[in-house]
């Protein structure tokens, strides 16, 4: 396989005003540039990604509880007024029950880890236009399921405001946006939702303004605790560099995921997805690897019940159709995972099971 990568998820940054309009740019030149080039959007972090995320939301938790506590009056009226204080937080959607922690900026070490908010607009608030975007398979994969009247809560030490979903959009990067003329809050996504290549259409979301209310510790709190996340592994030949199971350094080009089965919105509104599909990758591009190499030695190792395909092997295998991956998922617990793409115009599917957070290979077909 050659050693550069199709996949880009490169996002858009926007800049806003206070005024009516939002308006859009692209998030840096050099991201732009880079997805348009082709090269990888890197897939390794995925597992310290749906760590971190878990982290921060606790951090954002545990702050505006501290904050609430320390500052809140007590009930003979001694203690000092608790002010709200712009800044990261935590951004809920109950019909779409996702809780998730919000950080400053846009770049990739925010999108990985939280939504990130735009620095040109200012934090959300009675009379501010506040953005906040996501990549679409990872926190904002639910985003266009929003209808008029949901609600929007987001939460910082010492005050939670509530915003109410005015309508939606696809467009284009730098396309004016209407907001409406109290606070608003506006989300960002790609779109298509669940697109694995890179999406230059954008789903816009827009909100407007409707309380701002005291925060407790009491309402500080989320349902559940985020449980350990396992970290899923594929033992691969030794002879097979590590590096070249990577998606950035093999030229694929990829399609979209979806999810069967049974699993949770947590799940599928997280970065975990993507961490299945970065164990399900090394398995792929270690069959492929092993055709080209013709090391019927590897395949045994990787697919022991499998038989070799002999008439690829020595091939130069090239993506000729989207890599499309399919997870099966109970909860929030991979069962499979499938992928199916086209190299050299014909169609290969793997399918891989998971033990615990261990992934073997099952089934293998070329047609």
């Amino acid at each position: 396989m050659a050693l550069i990568g199709k996949r880009a998820k490169a996002k858009d940054s926007k800049h806003t005003t206070n005024g009516r309009n939002i308006t859009k740019v692209a998030l840096g030149s050099a991201l732009l540039i880079v997805a348009a080039i082709g090269f990888a959007y890197p897939i390794w972090w995925n597992h310290r990604s749906s760590q971190g995320a878990s982290q921060i939301l606790h951090r954002d938790l545990s702050n505006i509880q501290k904050h609430s506590k320390s500052t809140l009056p007590t009930s003979s009226g001694a203690g000092s007024t608790c002010i709200a204080t712009p800044g990261p937080g935590i951004l809920t959607i109950p019909s779409l029950s996702l809780t998730a922690p919000v950080e400053q900026g846009l770049d990739n070490a925010v999108l990985d880890v939280a939504i990130g908010h735009d620095p040109a607009t200012s934090w959300p608030g009675p009379k501010t236009a506040a953005l906040f975007a996501a990549h679409d398979v990872s926190f904002f994969s639910h985003l266009n399921q929003l209808t008029p009247g949901d609600i929007i809560i987001y939460a910082v030490p010492c005050a939670t405001y509530t915003f109410r979903v005015e309508g939606a959009q696809i467009t284009s990067p730098g396309a004016p946006i209407s907001v409406p003329n109290q606070g608003a809050l506006v989300l960002d996504t790609c779109y298509p939702p669940n697109a694995l290549w890179y999406t230059p259409d954008r789903y816009i979301v827009t909100a407007s303004y409707v309380k701002t209310a005291s925060q407790s510790p009491q309402s500080a709190t989320i349902e559940t605790t985020p449980p350990p996340l396992p970290s899923y592994s594929f033992v691969a030949p030794s002879a097979i560099p590590p590096q070249q199971l990577e998606l950035s350094n093999n030229s694929q080009e990829m399609g979209q995921l979806t999810f069967t089965g049974d699993p949770s919105s947590a799940f599928q509104q997280s970065n975990d997805p993507l961490q299945v599909e970065a164990v399900g990758l090394k398995g792929w591009f270690a069959l492929l690897h092993s055709l080209e190499a013709d090391q019927p030695a590897w395949w045994k190792q990787i697919a022991p019940n499998i038989a070799f395909p002999q008439g690829f092997a020595g091939s130069n295998l090239s993506s000729t159709s989207p890599l499309e991956i399919s997870e099966n998922v109970t909860g929030s617990t991979p069962n499979s995972i499938t992928l199916t793409g086209g190299e050299n115009s014909h169609t290969f599917t793997l399918t891989a099971t998971f033990n615990g957070s261990v992934m073997s290979i099952g089934q293998f077909s070329i047609q």
